[in-house]
């Protein structure tokens, strides 16, 4: 009896999904359009900064590292010239580069250059 009187409260006809757009569903859809616009605004902010800030900003990091190393390369250009084709030998002393066991692939670090670095000495 209770079932039947809930049937008969109950609407037959049940809504679909193309069926129109009720109160609560409205709110929804215009708040995912602003959810959008918002998104769409900001890839474009985002977009504009990278263009117009970030790669002049490399090109300009680029540019005056750029300048600072060819400085650098002719000072020492400049002192193997003054020293008969020769780098200057360097002091070396106690606590540098020490070694108490080689890395793997022998004594002088993955970024160890012979033109500027100071050979590490061996392992004691």
């Amino acid at each position: 009896m209770f079932r039947q009187a809930a049937r008969s409260i109950r609407p037959a006809v049940r809504g679909f999904a193309s069926a129109a757009p009720q109160a609560g569903e409205n709110e929804f859809v215009a708040q995912r359009q602003a959810v959008r616009a918002h998104a769409a605004e900001t890839t474009d902010l985002w977009r504009k900064i990278s263009f117009y800030v970030c790669i002049p900003g490399i090109l300009v990091g680029a540019g005056w590292t750029y300048k600072l190393e060819a400085a650098h390369h002719e000072h020492l250009e400049h002192a193997k010239h003054e020293n008969g084709g020769e780098a200057p030998e360097r002091p070396v002393y106690s606590y540098m580069n020490i070694r108490n066991k080689p890395f793997p692939w022998g004594m002088q670090t993955l970024f160890y250059n012979p033109e500027v670095n100071i050979p590490a000495g061996d392992a004691e």
